[in-house]
This record gives structure tokens, sequence and C-alpha cells, in this order.
């Protein structure tokens, strides 16, 4: 059974979703975080070899996260396109608790602490330029939540550090 952390459809189709924006907009955090993977090489093999060219031009920056994950992942983040310790930690960190109410691991809090333009409302998310430079605001947060991932022994939820 294959998990879905998050879909930009989830996004560009929900309540509060600027509709200028475009349904692209819904993928920006997405791509920023499977980029992080595709950079640390936490890919699966199957992407690998799918999407060999779209993560050549992934890797070299002649695409962007977003684009990415829209054309070669159909806007969505799915533990098959990880490699296992990938799809580990996004279970931990995106995906976060099933029983936590706030819908969501810490992933999408720090994405917006980092990139939130305007005044912090929400919608503000679906504005973040799909770009490397908000890609450079984001990995540093994805590299110190991997790092207490792992210090922290991989844990199936990953926290807030006390």
């Amino acid at each position: 059974m294959t998990t879905k952390y998050d879909d930009a459809s989830w996004h560009f189709d929900g309540e509060g979703y600027p509709p200028e924006a475009g349904p692209e907009a819904g993928a920006t955090h997405i791509g920023m975080f499977l980029a992080w993977a595709a950079l640390a090489g936490h890919v699966s093999p199957e992407l690998e070899e799918d999407s060999e060219d779209e993560l050549a031009a992934l890797r070299e920056r002649t695409t962007t996260p977003g684009a990415f994950v829209h054309e070669s992942c159909e806007g969505k983040l799915v533990d098959v396109d990880l490699d296992d310790v990938g799809a580990a930690f996004a279970s931990a960190y995106y995906a976060g608790d099933d029983e936590d109410e706030d819908d969501g691991g810490l992933y999408l809090e720090d994405y917006v602490d980092a990139v939130s333009p305007g005044d912090g409302e929400p919608e503000d998310v679906y504005r973040v330029p799909d770009t490397w430079e908000t890609y450079e605001l984001v990995a540093p947060l994805i590299d110190a939540r991997f790092s207490q991932w792992d210090d922290e022994g991989r844990p199936a939820v990953l926290r807030h550090r006390a």
C-alpha cells in the first residue's frame, strides 16, 4: 500500500486557496521537501529510473522543485518515491502523528516559519515563489530536523525539542 503524505490537489482544491495563485502553487512546498530528498540521496531507485532526466535537471537546478514534483510526481509526495530512510523521515517529519488534530507534522510549520510572506495568513504559503532561493531558506531547516530525527533514534513521530 502506498502512503501519500501530500498532494497539491488537496491544497488548490481546498478552502482558502487563493485562486490567483494557480494550481502549481499547491505543489511548491511539496517540491521543496522532495528536492531536499533528491539532493540528500533519499529518493527511491524507481524514481531515479522513471525520472532520470527530470532528476538531473533538478540536481542541476535547471528546473524548480515545485515544477519537478508537479511534472514528475503528479503533484504528490508518496513513500514509493523515497528510499527507506527518506520515507521513514517523511512519515515522522512531514506526516507527523495521525492522532494530532493539527493534521500534519513539523514540516509545514517549519516551511511557514521559513518562507511566509505577508502577515502570516495561512494562504500566504501559496504565494511563495517556486525558486531555488526559496529552497535555500527551507533546506537548512529540513537538514536540522533530519539531524534531530537521527540523533533521537529515528522516532516514528518527530516533535519539537524539549
